[in-house]
């Protein structure tokens, strides 16, 4: 379990991670995703925790106990750019596109998204990892094969 402020959680139901660092808006928190979805109106999301820091300094201090739980060394895939984390045994699939230096991460939870005809549907959770240039990308993919073939 992994402890913050006011709440113990469960890392291994944790599918993603989100990081808001934001000194403009002054809005430090850190957003675990969890593996199962709820129900808000009619849509399915990911349930959720927030950890809320009070400012910049409190935030690296959340950032470096967070990396230091050996659970999440093990399992979480760094998003490019400090954007975030993905558990990697709630993965289902990765879809690599080369052409858009976009990796697509399929989570083991359904959610609702909105088709172009404005419809409700029922998909997996999907993370985007968008990478600034080619070699960022390829670096990227070399990352994600090396952490799972641990």
């Amino acid at each position: 379990m992994f402890k913050t402020n006011d709440r113990l959680i469960n890392l291994k139901n944790v599918s993603n991670i989100n990081i808001i660092n934001d000194n403009y808006t002054n809005r430090y928190r850190i957003v675990f995703n969890l593996n199962y979805p709820i129900k808000i109106k009619d849509k399915f999301i990911s349930d959720y925790v927030y950890w809320d820091a009070i400012d910049q300094d409190n935030m690296s201090y959340n950032l470096i106990k967070l990396n230091e739980d050996i659970y999440f060394k093990e399992n979480f895939i760094d998003q490019v750019n400090g954007n975030g984390y993905i558990n990697s045994n709630e993965i289902s699939s990765i879809k690599f596109s080369e052409k858009k230096n976009r990796v697509i991460f399929n989570l083991s939870h359904l959610v609702t998204f909105t088709d172009f005809n404005g419809q409700n549907k029922i998909t997996s959770e999907f993370v985007y990892v968008n990478c600034d240039n080619k070699k960022q990308y390829n670096e990227y993919v070399n990352y994600i094969y090396k952490k799972l073939d641990n």
